[in-house]
């Protein structure tokens, strides 16, 4: 099916579907101004045998992917205001979980994703990966090598390749960003933090096909947003052009940035996963959960139990 048919496609079906939504983002908004955000349970990071990942959702599109070697923070921020949008959830991080930290990757400059008071917090020590332009951003922050990338350019860190990739994100110098694909030591992972559905996503999956996949769901109402922002339907889309093995939520949960109810996403991925056939291969994960995968020989990215072998 060609590009233009499978966006036809999602434009009819998401007529079809209704979507629960708030009659008044800016009264939710007021709302959220009193009330704290709710706690986010951290579970400690599990130790990892080779051959295994752990990933962590710390809420919103922050994501901690670790291999034996190396730690990763991808568009980390733990701040609990988006201008006049309070946090729903709180990070679910502890402090300690960012201590080791070697590579630190952001996709563009919204505020959500580049963060600057939570790169603050981070180890000075780690390789810091923006954008082309915004390196003038971070330049002051005192990391010890910052890198800009554009699509297509890649790096290796402690046995990690990591490839930059294109995004549909917009054209302004804030929007414009990048998604990655990074291959070590255990299943490879295809990370997007902002996004709309685009053919890109199956030029990955031809040469890539990484095994897990961290597909932004939120924010994609009103229906003018999907040119910036993928629906859970966007999302299982993307999910299938990626020719990835398990599909991972993020952008979702935290902040009510679009019209849609903020459990709304993850309630939709389910319900379409179930009817697609696919429930199995979507694991929706609470801020603060983390889950190690082993590729087994057959090469699927099955969970890592506490005694499970990674052979």
């Amino acid at each position: 099916m060609g590009d233009l048919t499978r966006a036809q496609e999602l434009g009819r079906l998401h007529r079809e579907v209704p979507v629960r939504r708030y009659t008044s983002l800016v009264g939710h908004w007021m709302t959220g101004w009193f009330r704290t955000p709710r706690p986010a349970p951290v579970e400690p990071l599990p130790e990892l045998a080779p051959g295994q990942l752990a990933v962590t959702f710390a809420g919103h599109a922050t994501v901690i992917v670790r291999y034996p070697g190396l730690t990763v923070a991808f568009d980390p921020m733990l701040g609990h205001w988006i201008g006049g949008v309070r946090r729903a959830v709180a990070p679910g991080l502890a402090p300690t979980d960012l201590a080791d930290v070697g590579l630190v990757l952001i996709s563009h400059r919204h505020a959500d994703h580049l963060h600057l008071p939570t790169l603050r917090r981070l180890p000075r020590t780690a390789t810091l990966v923006v954008p082309a332009g915004a390196a003038a951003e971070v330049s002051r922050l005192g990391y010890a090598r910052v890198i800009e990338l554009l699509p297509g350019a890649d790096l290796e860190l402690r046995g990690v390749q990591v490839t930059a990739a294109a995004t549909a994100h917009g054209a302004g110098d804030r929007a414009h960003g990048l998604s990655y694909v990074l291959r070590g030591d255990g299943p490879s992972v295809y990370l997007c933090g902002d996004s709309g559905y685009f053919s890109g996503f199956a030029d990955l999956g031809e040469r890539f096909a990484p095994d897990i996949a961290a597909l932004p769901i939120g924010g994609f109402l009103p229906t003018s947003f999907r040119e910036r922002h993928m629906s859970p339907l966007d999302a299982l889309y993307a999910f299938e052009d990626l020719r990835a093995r398990m599909l991972i939520p993020i952008h979702h949960g935290a902040f009510a940035l679009s019209y849609e109810r903020l459990d709304e996403p993850a309630r939709w991925l389910v319900e379409l996963a179930r009817q697609r056939g696919v429930g199995d291969h979507v694991l929706v994960m609470a801020a603060g959960q983390t889950e190690r995968f082993v590729a087994p020989a057959a090469g699927w990215p099955g969970l890592a139990g506490p005694a499970a072998d990674p052979a």
